[in-house]
């Protein structure tokens, strides 16, 4: 019988940490010589649009750092046993070998057979639950903007290269930040360079923290 791995329970998550069980660490088959032009300086192979960014929650941490570098992040509204969506640096983080060329995952844990990752946990943007996708830490995801977009607001038109995107879902912001002013289905403003671009499944997204966003349209 094909053993569980969320009901391993003698893994346990490091400080910070999330462990995932993604089931392939690239969204579809790629030869080796893409996988080695991805960690090449110059690649033209862009690591987000080949890397995995899905997987079980296996293990959470014991506690989050009271650092500044992790303020506000929680495990609060995780679940082991949630299916957790994450930044492509999670896998894509490698080292090279010296001796042979060949990269090296540098959060791969081998567990049971298995090829779990640790994730930061500032790099886990929100969880799919049966049907339901819950952003956490003040992550939000958007729809791919259109460009070119026009912005009528007087206040948002200093603002260099700002797009809009339609917000997909949204959740609580991080611990010690109030939450914005915005649900799902709203318009909002942002700087595209803050903005992390996903695809899941052929239908693209866009990850934003609730702070990045500059406003909102107002519907009369």
């Amino acid at each position: 019988m094909k053993k569980n791995i969320k009901n391993s329970s003698m893994i346990q998550a490091p400080l910070n940490k999330v462990i995932v069980y993604p089931r392939s660490k690239y969204i579809s088959h790629i030869s080796d010589l893409m996988k080695r032009s991805a960690i090449q300086n110059g690649a033209t192979v862009d690591p987000a649009d080949v890397v995995n960014i899905v997987g079980e929650i296996v293990s959470l941490p014991l506690q989050i750092s009271d650092s500044p570098d992790y303020m506000g992040y929680s495990t609060d509204e995780l679940k082991v046993g949630d299916l957790a969506i994450f930044s492509y640096k999670v896998i894509y983080d490698l080292i090279i070998k010296q001796e042979n060329g060949e990269p090296v995952h540098r959060n791969l844990i081998t567990y049971e057979g298995k090829e779990l990752f640790s994730c930061d946990i500032r790099n886990l943007f929100g969880v799919i639950r049966g049907e339901e996708i819950i952003m956490v830490n003040g992550f939000v995801m958007l729809t791919e903007y259109v460009k070119d977009k026009i912005i009528t607001s007087p206040a948002l038109r200093n603002q260099k290269n700002t797009k809009s995107s339609k917000v997909m879902h949204i959740g609580k912001n991080r611990l010690h930040l109030p939450n914005i002013d915005a649900k799902d289905g709203d318009i909002v403003y942002f700087n595209p360079d803050k903005a992390q671009h996903y695809e899941i499944k052929e239908k693209k997204f866009i990850i934003l923290q609730q702070e990045k966003v500059l406003g909102k349209e107002i519907q009369e």
